[in-house]
């Protein structure tokens, strides 16, 4: 298996996983909407929990879609460019 389907199988396994929680953090909120009315401070609790994980979620799947699907190119590299008003090419700062 090349590195690019390694990578994009591991990103779709991720995706994945992070779907299964969230069926699994929908049937936790069904659960607590039953309970608010006999506790309603632990149904208060459990609630702020749920939107952290969501949050840290959220913020999990952006990265994974948000990479960039890097195309690797074959080919010779050039030389470097280099500014000569900075004084890199003459070694100076």
């Amino acid at each position: 298996m090349k590195i690019n389907e390694r990578e994009q199988q591991i990103k779709l396994d991720i995706l994945e996983s992070l779907a299964r929680s969230q069926r699994a953090l929908a049937r936790i909120i069904e659960s607590v909407a039953d309970s608010v009315e006999s506790s309603p401070q632990l149904a208060g609790q459990i609630a702020d929990n749920l939107t952290a994980i969501v949050s840290y979620q959220r913020i999990l799947t952006r990265k994974i879609i948000g990479l960039p699907i890097r195309v690797k190119q074959k080919g010779t590299a050039k030389q470097p460019w280099l500014n000569t008003n900075t004084g890199v090419l003459q070694g100076k700062r």
